[in-house]
């Protein structure tokens, strides 16, 4: 019964948005499309599933009438607990920072947020903000306030393929010209540093409370298992979730894990994803949720894979230590 489950999306505007998703996706409505929500329980934007006999149920609604099925036997959460954006940045995203869990429980509605980037696309020079230089908060709080907050941040440029991983805490931005493909908790919680400008609401105050000065993050390197149909590489590895890179040079067959779902998301290339009698096309920034107890399946086509799960850490620490021994 379950099946490679895909999702309508759910495009937001933003003042920063691009049309960069036009060279990916033909219903993209006009204006300044800044995210689409692609894999979401968020009741803002909830996702509805539009194919097979599922089609028309939104993601909280089978997760609360498949919660085994859908989520997995290892999975102990009340509402599907990861969200699955691509992010297109005409010009530059605020300097923000999102707060961790134990942080937003002191106030109501507020979650905490950590996530990862795959740059599906980058112009020349294009850069992220990824922590801050040598500086106290008093520093950085007056550098704010007047302005000058260049001097105290940490820009990376990037290309490409890049990875990145944004833990809680890590004061962090996407630079103009980026698209790219974020896994992170359910949540929309962000306090903004600094917004270049422009007229919306800063959240200083809890920013301060929350930034780690020390946290510092890179590109993500990965460690990569050779095989005869795809490659496998591990990238990013927490409580909260993890992800994945599968590149595919002949085919890709599996199914679901019973014990946690996977997301599917293609971050280069396009193919193919067929099962039974079904097939889909998975397009370059397209994405399928593979429930817990997803029937076999076959994914063939010259494709990139961003696959992000919320993982066994035991288990996947074990399998990194075979792989490197």
């Amino acid at each position: 019964m379950f099946y490679p489950l895909k999702f309508d999306h759910k495009y937001i505007e933003k003042i920063w948005g691009g049309r960069k998703l036009e060279n990916y996706r033909e219903e993209l409505p006009q204006g300044k499309i800044g995210e689409s929500w692609d894999i979401s329980a968020q009741d803002s934007e909830m996702s509805i599933a539009v194919n097979g006999k599922l089609a028309g149920k939104s993601l909280k609604e089978l997760t609360e009438m498949y919660p085994q099925q859908i989520l997995g036997k290892a999975i102990e959460a009340e509402e599907f607990p990861l969200l699955l954006k691509i992010i297109d940045a005409r010009s530059q995203l605020s300097i923000q920072v999102h707060p961790d869990d134990e942080y937003a429980k002191k106030y109501p509605g507020e979650s905490g947020k950590t996530e990862a980037w795959y740059v599906i696309d980058a112009d020349a020079d294009s850069y992220l903000i990824i922590g801050t230089e040598d500086c106290t908060e008093s520093e950085f709080k007056k550098a704010v306030q007047n302005d000058q907050i260049n001097q105290y941040v940490h820009k990376v440029k990037v290309k490409k393929g890049d990875i990145f991983f944004i833990k809680a805490g890590l004061l962090h931005a996407i630079g103009a010209g980026i698209m790219l493909a974020e896994v992170q908790q359910s949540s929309d919680t962000t306090y903004r540093v600094y917004d270049y400008g422009r007229d919306r609401k800063l959240h200083l105050s809890k920013a301060l409370d929350v930034i780690d000065f020390q946290l510092q993050s890179g590109k993500r390197k990965g460690l990569q298992v050779c095989g005869e149909d795809y490659d496998y590489s591990y990238y990013c590895l927490n409580d909260k979730f993890a992800v994945d890179i599968i590149k595919i040079k002949n085919k890709f067959e599996a199914e679901g894990e019973e014990d946690r779902f996977y997301i599917l998301t293609a971050v280069a290339g396009q193919g193919k994803i067929s099962w039974d009698s079904e097939e889909l096309e998975l397009k370059e920034t397209e994405s399928v949720l593979i429930p817990a107890y997803c029937e076999s399946f076959k994914i063939e086509g010259d494709l990139k894979l961003m696959k992000s799960y919320v993982p066994n850490l035991e288990k996947i620490r074990k399998d990194i230590l075979a792989v490197v021994e």
